[in-house]
């Protein structure tokens, strides 16, 4: 049972999003259903020069998360309409209200047969936000590269990212004229490098396909925290006939977290990790069939995170009307892993003596459809059931309410009920993307008692709107409900529970094409200019502007 005394007894020891399921649903002659698509059929050998470039960095209308006050980079909002364009070289920057700069520019390499490179660098930083102007100052820079070799022998790719992410702890209780800026100062870095190599059938001349990359990864901040892993992502398959293969996956990594608390106490763990997973797929009729199990290890030298976990991994999928209904049920499970790396960047405003579990998540069960009403008009529905161990929730440290410390459901397990809506409607000129998630969690460890900082709903609604051949709008509509906080006071240790506002928002986007090459863009984002809280203490920046140009050549 976990050491909720929540964040008491850690601290005495101290010393938006949504996530993007989208119905991916095209714009041609007719709607199809993705999911049957038998996309793991041998491929054909086929020359270079007919192949698709695997990644390049492009760029066209930006639009803005709007769930997170620190936003990560988005994907460029895209015309799916219009036959994309390659350009080998592309620069985008503008200016913003707090202080805004913002720069993106990218090169691609395709004109060698046998190689493809590509380079992007991307900054934005807002000198002011929504506390203490200075004092809430956030930025964003990220430098990302990639290359692939291809050979007679299959296809060699290495990639390497930078990012540099800077905030300040503002959510404090104190007088800003007091509090300096250095004093408060946060900075999250992260170097990803990673390389490998493919050979898929049609280079074995076999029934069986092959894959393999080495990982290297590390995350370090403004104070002593730091993570270091080391891993190998291994995979194969192989086609026993046209329509049934076996999957076998190797995950594995060493992971070692370090840092200091705020009174010098070391903290050292060795975090390491391997999953295993085999699965057997075929088709019978208009039923496809996915049978398989996962094995996982945790190494963790916590006593509730360590040792092997088991889970099944089945998927049934059946056609009812070809091209038009589709349902499947989904029984599965997972070791969740939670690291350093993936908190911080979520939320940035992580104490010193941050404790790190995986979450268990011993069965998820799912059912669901997805249908084509009409040409233009597709939707998709589930209704699931999950339980785990060591779910783990952000709450404000006793000591200091401007962090957050983690904290976890290690005592029973936690049930979460979900549900999951989509709908897209297109045609011509127009684009309409609908979605809402109920999640409904039941913690069932008496000293947490509630699901703090996971929303109950969200939802949202995009629109995109073609205008003429040189005008493009969009808009995003968005909303969460039921984000619930928790404090206690330093001396009593009495627990004060907080219900956030509900947040209601909307996001602007234009663009206008002069000619091919030069385009100019703006966006408003937070229209409503709410300085709501998607973590407690912590608002987002009000109402805010941007304009900016784009040239591709």
């Amino acid at each position: 049972m976990l050491i909720f005394l929540g964040a008491l007894q850690l601290s005495n020891a101290q010393n938006s999003s949504l996530d993007n399921a989208e119905v991916v649903i095209e714009k041609q002659s007719s709607f199809e259903l993705p999911v049957m698509s038998r996309d793991y059929e041998k491929l054909e050998k086929v020359k270079r020069k007919n192949k698709k470039v695997p990644q390049q960095y492009s760029v066209q209308l930006i639009n803005e998360e709007v769930a997170d006050s620190l936003p990560q980079q988005l994907p460029a909002v895209l015309d799916q309409r219009e036959e994309k364009k390659f350009y080998d070289k592309y620069i985008r920057a503008g200016f913003g209200n707090y202080l805004t700069p913002y720069v993106e520019l990218g090169i691609n390499g395709n004109t060698n047969p046998d190689f493809d490179y590509g380079v992007k660098y991307y900054h934005k930083s807002s000198q002011e936000g929504s506390v203490g102007r200075k004092l809430s100052a956030e930025s964003r820079n990220e430098f990302d590269a990639f290359a692939s070799k291809y050979s007679d022998y299959g296809i060699t790719n290495a990639s390497v990212n930078y990012q540099r992410q800077g905030t300040h702890f503002y959510g404090f209780d104190a007088d800003p004229n007091v509090i300096s800026q250095d004093s408060i100062k946060q900075i999250i870095q992260n170097i990803n490098f990673s390389v490998g190599h493919e050979m898929p059938s049609y280079i074995t001349d076999n029934n069986y396909s092959l894959r393999g990359d080495v990982i290297f990864d590390y995350t370090f901040d403004h104070y002593k925290a730091s993570e270091i892993e080391v891993g190998i992502d291994l995979g194969g398959a192989f086609d026993i006939n046209q329509e049934t293969k076996i999957n076998v996956d190797l995950k594995a990594a060493y992971n070692q977290y370090s840092n200091t608390t705020t009174t010098d106490t070391e903290i050292s763990n060795n975090r390491s990790w391997f999953k295993l997973g085999a699965s057997y797929q075929t088709f019978i009729d208009d039923l496809y069939i996915k049978a398989g199990l996962k094995l996982a290890y945790s190494g963790d030298s916590s006593q509730y995170d360590k040792g092997f976990y088991i889970y099944p991994d089945i998927l049934l999928r059946y056609t009812i009307s070809e091209d038009e209904l589709a349902a499947y049920i989904k029984i599965d499970g997972d070791l969740e892993l939670v690291n350093y790396k993936g908190l911080s960047s979520q939320n940035p405003w992580v104490n010193n003596n941050l404790n790190l579990l995986h979450e268990d998540k011993v069965i998820n069960i799912e059912l669901g459809a997805e249908a084509i009403l009409s040409d233009e008009m597709g939707v998709k529905g589930s209704i699931g059931y999950a339980s785990s161990n060591n779910m783990g929730f952000f709450v404000n440290s006793v000591t200091d309410v401007s962090r957050f410390e983690m904290v976890y459901a290690t005592n029973n397990k936690t049930g979460n009920f979900k549900i999951d809506l989509e709908g897209m409607w297109s045609k011509r000129e127009w684009e309409v993307i609908a979605q809402a998630r109920l999640n409904a969690y039941n913690v069932q460890d008496t000293l947490i008692g509630k699901a703090y900082h996971r929303p109950l709903s969200e939802n949202s609604v995009t629109v995109n709107y073609k205008y003429l051949s040189n005008w493009k709008f969009g808009a995003v509509l968005y909303n969460k409900i039921g984000i619930k906080a928790v404090e206690f006071d330093p001396s009593t240790g009495v627990r004060n529970e907080i219900n956030l506002p509900v947040i209601f928002d909307l996001n602007l986007t234009a663009q206008y094409q002069f000619n091919e090459n030069l385009s100019a863009f703006g966006l408003v984002n937070n229209l409503f200019s709410q300085k709501y809280q998607n973590y407690n203490r912590y608002d987002v920046r009000g109402f805010q502007l941007m304009a900016g140009l784009s040239y591709k050549f």
